[in-house]
Protein backbone atom coordinates (compact mmCIF):
# COMPACT_ATOMS: atom_id res chain seq x y z
CA UNK A 1 0.00 0.00 0.00
CA UNK A 2 1.56 3.32 -1.09
CA UNK A 3 1.71 6.42 1.08
CA UNK A 4 -0.92 8.24 -0.98
CA UNK A 5 -3.49 5.48 -0.43
CA UNK A 6 -2.70 5.30 3.25
CA UNK A 7 -3.04 9.07 3.55
CA UNK A 8 -6.42 8.80 1.81
CA UNK A 9 -7.68 6.43 4.48
CA UNK A 10 -6.37 8.69 7.21
CA UNK A 11 -8.44 11.47 5.67
CA UNK A 12 -11.49 9.19 5.55
CA UNK A 13 -11.25 8.19 9.19
CA UNK A 14 -10.46 11.75 10.25
CA UNK A 15 -13.91 12.77 9.04
CA UNK A 16 -15.53 10.58 11.71
CA UNK A 17 -15.28 13.22 14.48
CA UNK A 18 -12.90 14.96 16.81
CA UNK A 19 -10.55 13.56 19.42
CA UNK A 20 -11.45 13.51 23.12
CA UNK A 21 -9.23 14.26 26.03
CA UNK A 22 -8.82 11.43 28.54
CA UNK A 23 -9.60 12.60 32.07
CA UNK A 24 -7.75 11.40 35.14
CA UNK A 25 -10.01 9.91 37.80
CA UNK A 26 -9.51 12.18 40.85
CA UNK A 27 -8.86 11.08 44.38
CA UNK A 28 -12.10 11.21 46.36
CA UNK A 29 -11.59 12.81 49.77
CA UNK A 30 -12.89 10.76 52.65
CA UNK A 31 -15.66 12.39 54.67
CA UNK A 32 -14.95 13.27 58.28
CA UNK A 33 -17.34 10.57 59.47
CA UNK A 34 -16.30 7.16 58.06
CA UNK A 35 -16.74 4.58 60.83
CA UNK A 36 -15.77 1.64 58.62
CA UNK A 37 -12.83 3.42 57.05
CA UNK A 38 -13.85 2.11 53.63
CA UNK A 39 -12.96 5.28 51.81
CA UNK A 40 -9.42 5.07 53.14
CA UNK A 41 -8.93 1.55 51.80
CA UNK A 42 -6.04 1.83 49.27
CA UNK A 43 -7.58 -0.97 47.20
CA UNK A 44 -10.81 1.01 46.79
CA UNK A 45 -9.57 4.59 46.73
CA UNK A 46 -6.73 5.45 44.42
CA UNK A 47 -5.78 7.62 41.49
CA UNK A 48 -5.55 6.00 38.06
CA UNK A 49 -2.22 7.22 36.80
CA UNK A 50 -1.90 7.64 33.05
CA UNK A 51 0.87 5.66 31.38
CA UNK A 52 1.18 7.93 28.34
CA UNK A 53 2.35 11.53 28.38
CA UNK A 54 0.45 12.41 25.20
CA UNK A 55 -1.83 15.44 24.91
CA UNK A 56 -4.70 13.83 23.01
CA UNK A 57 -6.52 17.18 22.74
CA UNK A 58 -3.84 18.50 20.41
CA UNK A 59 -2.67 15.25 18.85
CA UNK A 60 -3.38 14.81 15.17
CA UNK A 61 -2.50 12.34 12.43
CA UNK A 62 -2.53 13.48 8.84
CA UNK A 63 0.09 11.14 7.33
CA UNK A 64 1.24 7.53 7.76
CA UNK A 65 4.54 8.86 9.12
CA UNK A 66 2.70 10.72 11.88
CA UNK A 67 0.73 7.59 12.74
CA UNK A 68 3.94 5.56 12.91
CA UNK A 69 5.52 8.21 15.11
CA UNK A 70 2.58 8.14 17.49
CA UNK A 71 2.89 4.35 17.77
CA UNK A 72 6.54 4.92 18.67
CA UNK A 73 5.48 7.31 21.43
CA UNK A 74 2.91 4.87 22.78
CA UNK A 75 5.60 2.14 22.72
CA UNK A 76 3.32 -0.73 23.78
CA UNK A 77 4.87 -3.81 25.38
CA UNK A 78 3.58 -7.24 26.19
CA UNK A 79 3.17 -6.13 29.78
CA UNK A 80 1.17 -2.92 29.35
CA UNK A 81 -0.23 -2.72 25.81
CA UNK A 82 -3.85 -3.08 26.86
CA UNK A 83 -3.66 -0.39 29.54
CA UNK A 84 -1.91 1.99 27.18
CA UNK A 85 -4.44 1.53 24.40
CA UNK A 86 -7.23 2.16 26.89
CA UNK A 87 -5.93 5.73 27.00
CA UNK A 88 -6.29 6.23 23.24
CA UNK A 89 -9.55 8.15 22.68
CA UNK A 90 -12.11 6.59 20.38
CA UNK A 91 -12.45 8.30 17.03
CA UNK A 92 -10.14 9.54 14.28
CA UNK A 93 -6.85 9.06 16.15
CA UNK A 94 -7.66 5.47 17.10
CA UNK A 95 -8.80 4.79 13.53
CA UNK A 96 -5.61 6.22 12.07
CA UNK A 97 -3.43 4.22 14.48
CA UNK A 98 -5.38 1.06 13.66
CA UNK A 99 -5.08 1.62 9.92
CA UNK A 100 -1.34 2.23 10.04
CA UNK A 101 -0.68 -0.84 12.18
CA UNK A 102 -2.73 -3.13 9.94
CA UNK A 103 -1.03 -1.89 6.77
CA UNK A 104 2.41 -2.43 8.29
CA UNK A 105 1.63 -6.16 8.74
CA UNK A 106 3.95 -8.62 10.49
CA UNK A 107 1.38 -10.60 12.51
CA UNK A 108 2.73 -14.15 12.18
CA UNK A 109 3.29 -15.26 15.77
CA UNK A 110 5.29 -18.47 15.46
CA UNK A 111 3.96 -21.46 17.39
CA UNK A 112 6.52 -23.55 19.30
CA UNK A 113 7.39 -26.91 17.71
CA UNK A 114 4.95 -29.74 18.37
CA UNK A 115 6.52 -32.25 20.73
CA UNK A 116 5.60 -35.26 22.79
CA UNK A 117 4.90 -33.06 25.79
CA UNK A 118 3.00 -30.54 23.67
CA UNK A 119 1.21 -32.52 20.93
CA UNK A 120 -1.28 -29.78 20.04
CA UNK A 121 0.15 -26.65 18.39
CA UNK A 122 -0.74 -23.41 20.12
CA UNK A 123 0.44 -19.83 20.10
CA UNK A 124 3.15 -19.02 22.64
CA UNK A 125 2.32 -16.80 25.61
CA UNK A 126 2.96 -13.11 25.05
CA UNK A 127 6.25 -12.13 26.62
CA UNK A 128 6.06 -9.08 28.94
CA UNK A 129 9.13 -7.62 27.23
CA UNK A 130 7.65 -7.91 23.71
CA UNK A 131 7.83 -4.63 21.79
CA UNK A 132 6.10 -3.14 18.78
CA UNK A 133 8.34 -5.18 16.48
CA UNK A 134 7.29 -8.50 18.03
CA UNK A 135 4.72 -10.35 15.81
CA UNK A 136 3.05 -11.89 18.86
CA UNK A 137 2.36 -8.43 20.29
CA UNK A 138 1.41 -7.11 16.87
CA UNK A 139 -1.32 -9.76 16.51
CA UNK A 140 -2.87 -8.44 19.73
CA UNK A 141 -2.62 -4.90 18.40
CA UNK A 142 -4.18 -6.05 15.12
CA UNK A 143 -7.18 -7.44 17.02
CA UNK A 144 -7.53 -4.07 18.73
CA UNK A 145 -7.19 -2.32 15.38
CA UNK A 146 -9.91 -4.34 13.65
CA UNK A 147 -12.21 -3.69 16.60
CA UNK A 148 -11.49 0.04 16.45
CA UNK A 149 -12.25 0.28 12.74
CA UNK A 150 -15.59 -1.46 13.23
CA UNK A 151 -18.01 -1.43 10.30
CA UNK A 152 -16.04 0.13 7.49
CA UNK A 153 -17.62 1.19 4.24
CA UNK A 154 -16.50 -0.67 1.08
CA UNK A 155 -14.13 2.16 0.01
CA UNK A 156 -12.41 2.05 3.40
CA UNK A 157 -12.29 -1.75 3.34
CA UNK A 158 -10.57 -1.59 -0.03
CA UNK A 159 -7.69 0.35 1.50
CA UNK A 160 -7.03 -2.12 4.33
CA UNK A 161 -7.80 -5.14 2.11
CA UNK A 162 -4.08 -6.01 1.71
CA UNK A 163 -3.80 -6.32 5.48
CA UNK A 164 -6.94 -8.45 5.71
CA UNK A 165 -5.62 -10.73 2.96
CA UNK A 166 -2.36 -11.19 4.82
CA UNK A 167 -4.20 -12.04 8.01
CA UNK A 168 -6.67 -14.41 6.33
CA UNK A 169 -3.75 -16.40 4.92
CA UNK A 170 -2.23 -17.06 8.37
CA UNK A 171 -2.12 -20.79 9.13
CA UNK A 172 -3.21 -22.48 12.36
CA UNK A 173 -2.78 -22.30 15.27
CA UNK A 174 -3.72 -18.67 14.66
CA UNK A 175 -7.50 -18.50 14.65
CA UNK A 176 -8.82 -15.48 16.55
CA UNK A 177 -7.16 -12.92 14.30
CA UNK A 178 -8.22 -14.75 11.14
CA UNK A 179 -11.82 -14.85 12.33
CA UNK A 180 -11.72 -11.13 13.08
CA UNK A 181 -10.42 -10.34 9.58
CA UNK A 182 -13.12 -12.45 7.92
CA UNK A 183 -15.83 -10.81 10.01
CA UNK A 184 -14.54 -7.33 9.11
CA UNK A 185 -15.13 -7.96 5.40
CA UNK A 186 -18.78 -8.99 5.55
CA UNK A 187 -20.00 -5.74 3.94
CA UNK A 188 -17.96 -6.44 0.79
CA UNK A 189 -19.08 -9.82 -0.66
CA UNK A 190 -16.25 -9.92 -3.20
CA UNK A 191 -13.55 -9.32 -0.59
CA UNK A 192 -15.28 -11.66 1.85
CA UNK A 193 -15.23 -14.48 -0.73
CA UNK A 194 -11.55 -13.83 -1.41
CA UNK A 195 -10.68 -13.95 2.28
CA UNK A 196 -12.67 -17.14 2.82
CA UNK A 197 -10.73 -18.80 0.02
CA UNK A 198 -7.39 -17.64 1.42
CA UNK A 199 -8.30 -18.89 4.89
CA UNK A 200 -9.53 -22.24 3.60
CA UNK A 201 -6.35 -22.83 1.64
CA UNK A 202 -4.31 -21.87 4.72
CA UNK A 203 -5.94 -24.70 6.67
CA UNK A 204 -8.43 -22.59 8.65
CA UNK A 205 -11.24 -25.05 8.00
CA UNK A 206 -13.16 -24.83 11.29
CA UNK A 207 -13.27 -21.03 11.02
CA UNK A 208 -14.44 -21.02 7.41
CA UNK A 209 -16.99 -23.77 8.03
CA UNK A 210 -18.39 -21.69 10.86
CA UNK A 211 -18.91 -18.62 8.66
CA UNK A 212 -21.26 -20.12 6.10
CA UNK A 213 -24.46 -19.00 7.82
CA UNK A 214 -24.71 -15.54 6.25
CA UNK A 215 -23.87 -16.54 2.67
CA UNK A 216 -26.29 -16.80 -0.22
CA UNK A 217 -26.84 -20.11 -2.12
CA UNK A 218 -24.70 -19.09 -5.15
CA UNK A 219 -21.76 -18.40 -2.83
CA UNK A 220 -22.31 -21.66 -0.97
CA UNK A 221 -22.48 -23.64 -4.20
CA UNK A 222 -19.21 -22.11 -5.38
CA UNK A 223 -17.48 -22.87 -2.09
CA UNK A 224 -18.78 -26.43 -2.01
CA UNK A 225 -17.92 -27.31 -5.60
CA UNK A 226 -14.80 -25.29 -6.31
CA UNK A 227 -13.10 -25.13 -2.91
CA UNK A 228 -14.62 -28.28 -1.34
CA UNK A 229 -15.77 -26.42 1.78
CA UNK A 230 -17.70 -28.94 3.87
CA UNK A 231 -19.71 -26.38 5.81
CA UNK A 232 -21.15 -24.90 2.60
CA UNK A 233 -23.46 -27.89 2.23
CA UNK A 234 -25.08 -27.09 5.58
CA UNK A 235 -26.76 -24.07 3.99
CA UNK A 236 -28.06 -26.05 1.03
CA UNK A 237 -30.62 -28.83 0.68
CA UNK A 238 -30.61 -31.97 -1.42
CA UNK A 239 -34.10 -31.06 -2.61
CA UNK A 240 -33.13 -27.68 -4.06
CA UNK A 241 -29.51 -28.45 -4.96
CA UNK A 242 -29.55 -32.09 -6.01
CA UNK A 243 -26.77 -31.75 -8.58
CA UNK A 244 -24.50 -30.16 -5.96
CA UNK A 245 -25.15 -33.03 -3.54
CA UNK A 246 -24.53 -35.65 -6.24
CA UNK A 247 -21.16 -34.05 -6.90
CA UNK A 248 -20.46 -33.82 -3.18
CA UNK A 249 -20.86 -37.53 -2.46
CA UNK A 250 -18.24 -38.27 -5.13
CA UNK A 251 -15.88 -35.49 -4.02
CA UNK A 252 -12.85 -37.12 -2.40
CA UNK A 253 -11.70 -33.73 -1.10
CA UNK A 254 -14.71 -33.40 1.18
CA UNK A 255 -14.66 -35.00 4.62
CA UNK A 256 -16.16 -38.50 4.83
CA UNK A 257 -18.78 -37.35 7.33
CA UNK A 258 -19.89 -34.61 4.90
CA UNK A 259 -20.27 -37.11 2.09
CA UNK A 260 -22.11 -39.58 4.31
CA UNK A 261 -24.58 -36.89 5.34
CA UNK A 262 -25.07 -35.91 1.70
CA UNK A 263 -25.83 -39.54 0.83
CA UNK A 264 -28.38 -39.72 3.62
CA UNK A 265 -30.08 -36.52 2.46
CA UNK A 266 -30.19 -37.67 -1.15
CA UNK A 267 -31.62 -41.05 -0.22
CA UNK A 268 -34.13 -39.67 2.24
CA UNK A 269 -36.85 -42.10 3.27
CA UNK A 270 -37.54 -43.35 -0.25
CA UNK A 271 -37.87 -47.10 -0.60
CA UNK A 272 -36.22 -47.01 -4.00
CA UNK A 273 -33.18 -45.00 -5.07
CA UNK A 274 -33.31 -43.00 -8.29
CA UNK A 275 -31.19 -44.59 -11.05
CA UNK A 276 -28.53 -41.87 -11.08
CA UNK A 277 -28.23 -41.93 -7.30
CA UNK A 278 -28.10 -45.71 -7.22
CA UNK A 279 -25.26 -45.74 -9.76
CA UNK A 280 -23.39 -43.05 -7.83
CA UNK A 281 -23.64 -44.91 -4.52
CA UNK A 282 -22.59 -48.22 -6.08
CA UNK A 283 -19.49 -46.43 -7.39
CA UNK A 284 -18.81 -45.14 -3.87
CA UNK A 285 -18.37 -48.67 -2.52
CA UNK A 286 -14.95 -48.47 -4.20
CA UNK A 287 -14.10 -45.05 -2.77
CA UNK A 288 -10.52 -44.68 -1.46
CA UNK A 289 -12.14 -43.59 1.80
CA UNK A 290 -13.00 -46.65 3.90
CA UNK A 291 -15.61 -44.61 5.76
CA UNK A 292 -17.37 -43.55 2.56
CA UNK A 293 -17.22 -47.06 1.06
CA UNK A 294 -18.74 -48.50 4.24
CA UNK A 295 -21.42 -45.81 4.37
CA UNK A 296 -22.35 -46.51 0.73
CA UNK A 297 -22.68 -50.21 1.53
CA UNK A 298 -24.99 -49.33 4.44
CA UNK A 299 -27.21 -47.20 2.19
CA UNK A 300 -27.48 -50.01 -0.36
CA UNK A 301 -28.18 -52.53 2.38
CA UNK A 302 -30.93 -50.28 3.74
CA UNK A 303 -32.55 -50.33 0.29
CA UNK A 304 -32.40 -54.11 0.04
CA UNK A 305 -29.20 -54.59 -1.99
CA UNK A 306 -26.87 -56.91 -0.03
CA UNK A 307 -24.42 -57.43 -2.87
CA UNK A 308 -22.11 -54.71 -1.59
CA UNK A 309 -21.93 -55.74 2.05
CA UNK A 310 -18.16 -55.91 2.80
CA UNK A 311 -16.57 -59.27 2.02
CA UNK A 312 -13.03 -60.59 2.15
CA UNK A 313 -11.32 -59.68 -1.13
CA UNK A 314 -10.30 -62.43 -3.53
CA UNK A 315 -6.72 -61.21 -3.59
CA UNK A 316 -4.45 -62.66 -0.92
CA UNK A 317 -2.06 -59.69 -0.96
CA UNK A 318 -1.67 -58.03 2.47
CA UNK A 319 -2.61 -54.61 1.09
CA UNK A 320 -5.88 -56.00 -0.29
CA UNK A 321 -6.69 -57.66 3.04
CA UNK A 322 -5.90 -54.42 4.90
CA UNK A 323 -8.23 -52.49 2.59
CA UNK A 324 -10.98 -55.03 3.18
CA UNK A 325 -10.51 -54.88 6.94
CA UNK A 326 -10.53 -51.08 6.80
CA UNK A 327 -13.93 -51.00 5.11
CA UNK A 328 -15.20 -53.77 7.38
CA UNK A 329 -14.14 -51.91 10.54
CA UNK A 330 -15.89 -48.71 9.37
CA UNK A 331 -18.96 -50.76 8.43
CA UNK A 332 -19.16 -52.55 11.79
CA UNK A 333 -18.33 -49.47 13.83
CA UNK A 334 -21.76 -48.14 12.88
CA UNK A 335 -23.54 -51.49 13.08
CA UNK A 336 -26.93 -51.78 14.80
CA UNK A 337 -27.03 -53.75 18.07
CA UNK A 338 -26.67 -57.54 17.85
CA UNK A 339 -25.56 -57.53 14.21
CA UNK A 340 -23.28 -60.50 13.57
CA UNK A 341 -19.69 -59.66 12.74
CA UNK A 342 -18.30 -60.41 9.28
CA UNK A 343 -14.77 -60.86 10.63
CA UNK A 344 -14.93 -64.73 10.60
CA UNK A 345 -14.69 -64.59 6.80
CA UNK A 346 -11.14 -63.27 7.21
CA UNK A 347 -9.96 -65.90 9.69
CA UNK A 348 -8.45 -69.39 9.39
CA UNK A 349 -10.34 -72.40 10.77
CA UNK A 350 -8.38 -72.39 14.03
CA UNK A 351 -9.59 -68.86 14.83
CA UNK A 352 -7.82 -65.63 15.72
CA UNK A 353 -4.87 -65.32 18.03
CA UNK A 354 -5.35 -62.10 20.02
CA UNK A 355 -2.50 -60.67 22.10
CA UNK A 356 -2.72 -57.60 24.27
CA UNK A 357 0.06 -55.54 25.84
CA UNK A 358 -1.30 -53.17 28.49
CA UNK A 359 0.68 -50.32 30.02
CA UNK A 360 0.63 -49.21 33.67
CA UNK A 361 2.84 -46.25 34.48
CA UNK A 362 2.53 -46.86 38.24
CA UNK A 363 3.35 -50.56 38.28
CA UNK A 364 6.55 -51.64 40.06
CA UNK A 365 6.26 -55.41 39.54
CA UNK A 366 6.83 -57.64 36.52
CA UNK A 367 4.33 -60.51 36.77
CA UNK A 368 4.74 -61.64 33.15
CA UNK A 369 8.54 -61.59 33.33
CA UNK A 370 9.04 -59.56 30.17
CA UNK A 371 11.63 -57.33 31.84
CA UNK A 372 9.35 -54.27 31.84
CA UNK A 373 7.47 -53.51 35.08
CA UNK A 374 5.04 -51.21 33.20
CA UNK A 375 3.72 -53.74 30.67
CA UNK A 376 1.60 -56.86 31.01
CA UNK A 377 0.99 -59.42 28.25
CA UNK A 378 -2.08 -61.56 27.73
CA UNK A 379 -3.08 -63.86 24.88
CA UNK A 380 -6.10 -65.90 23.83
CA UNK A 381 -7.30 -67.90 20.87
CA UNK A 382 -10.72 -66.74 19.75
CA UNK A 383 -13.00 -69.24 18.07
CA UNK A 384 -13.61 -68.37 14.45
CA UNK A 385 -17.40 -68.57 14.62
CA UNK A 386 -17.68 -66.16 17.53
CA UNK A 387 -14.91 -63.74 16.58
CA UNK A 388 -15.54 -60.02 16.14
CA UNK A 389 -13.36 -57.00 15.64
CA UNK A 390 -11.55 -55.95 18.80
CA UNK A 391 -11.64 -52.24 19.76
CA UNK A 392 -13.74 -51.58 16.67
CA UNK A 393 -13.69 -47.75 16.72
CA UNK A 394 -9.94 -47.58 17.46
CA UNK A 395 -9.25 -50.36 14.94
CA UNK A 396 -11.13 -48.40 12.25
CA UNK A 397 -9.07 -45.27 12.98
CA UNK A 398 -5.82 -47.21 13.10
CA UNK A 399 -6.42 -48.81 9.70
CA UNK A 400 -6.29 -45.33 8.18
CA UNK A 401 -2.67 -45.02 9.35
CA UNK A 402 -0.75 -48.18 8.48
CA UNK A 403 2.89 -48.88 7.77
CA UNK A 404 2.89 -52.29 6.14
CA UNK A 405 0.81 -54.34 8.62
CA UNK A 406 1.29 -52.07 11.65
CA UNK A 407 -1.55 -49.61 12.16
CA UNK A 408 -1.74 -47.00 14.91
CA UNK A 409 -3.78 -44.41 16.75
CA UNK A 410 -2.41 -42.05 19.38
CA UNK A 411 -3.24 -44.62 22.07
CA UNK A 412 -2.98 -48.05 20.45
CA UNK A 413 -0.82 -49.97 18.00
CA UNK A 414 -2.30 -52.88 16.07
CA UNK A 415 0.23 -55.36 14.65
CA UNK A 416 -1.49 -57.69 12.17
CA UNK A 417 -0.24 -61.05 10.93
CA UNK A 418 -1.64 -61.99 7.52
CA UNK A 419 -0.82 -65.39 6.01
CA UNK A 420 -2.13 -66.64 2.66
CA UNK A 421 -4.79 -63.97 2.62
CA UNK A 422 -6.10 -64.72 6.12
CA UNK A 423 -5.81 -62.73 9.33
CA UNK A 424 -4.20 -65.09 11.83
CA UNK A 425 -3.07 -62.78 14.63
CA UNK A 426 -3.65 -59.31 16.09
CA UNK A 427 -1.39 -57.84 18.74
CA UNK A 428 -2.85 -54.75 20.42
CA UNK A 429 -0.23 -52.64 22.21
CA UNK A 430 -1.28 -49.89 24.58
CA UNK A 431 1.15 -47.06 23.94
CA UNK A 432 2.75 -45.36 26.94
CA UNK A 433 1.75 -41.76 27.62
CA UNK A 434 4.15 -39.01 26.76
CA UNK A 435 6.62 -38.53 29.60
CA UNK A 436 9.16 -35.84 30.19
CA UNK A 437 12.76 -37.09 30.30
Amino acid sequence: MNLRARSTLLALVASCGGAHEVAVVPVVAAPRSDPGGHLNDPDLNHTYKKLLSIDWATAKIDTPAEAAELWTQIAPTGDDWSLELDEVPDGPIAHALATELLLEGNFTCQAPPVSCTSPMPDLPPLEPTATLKDPCLRRQLALWSIQQLGQLAPDQLAIIAPALRQIAALPPPESELVGAALSAAYRDPVLEAELLELAWKAGQRPIVNGMMGGLEPPQLIDLATRLHVDGALDGLTATNNRDVFLKAIADEQLQPTTREQAMAELGGDDDKLAPDLLAAIIALTKSPSCDVAAAAARVLEKHGDLAYVPKKPRSTKPEAILRGLCVLAAYERDAPPNEASLLPGYLPKKGLELLRVSYDALSDTDPDGDGDVHTAHTSELIDRASASLPETASFARALLHCTKTTCTTDELEFDLTIKEGLLTRIEIIELPPCRKP
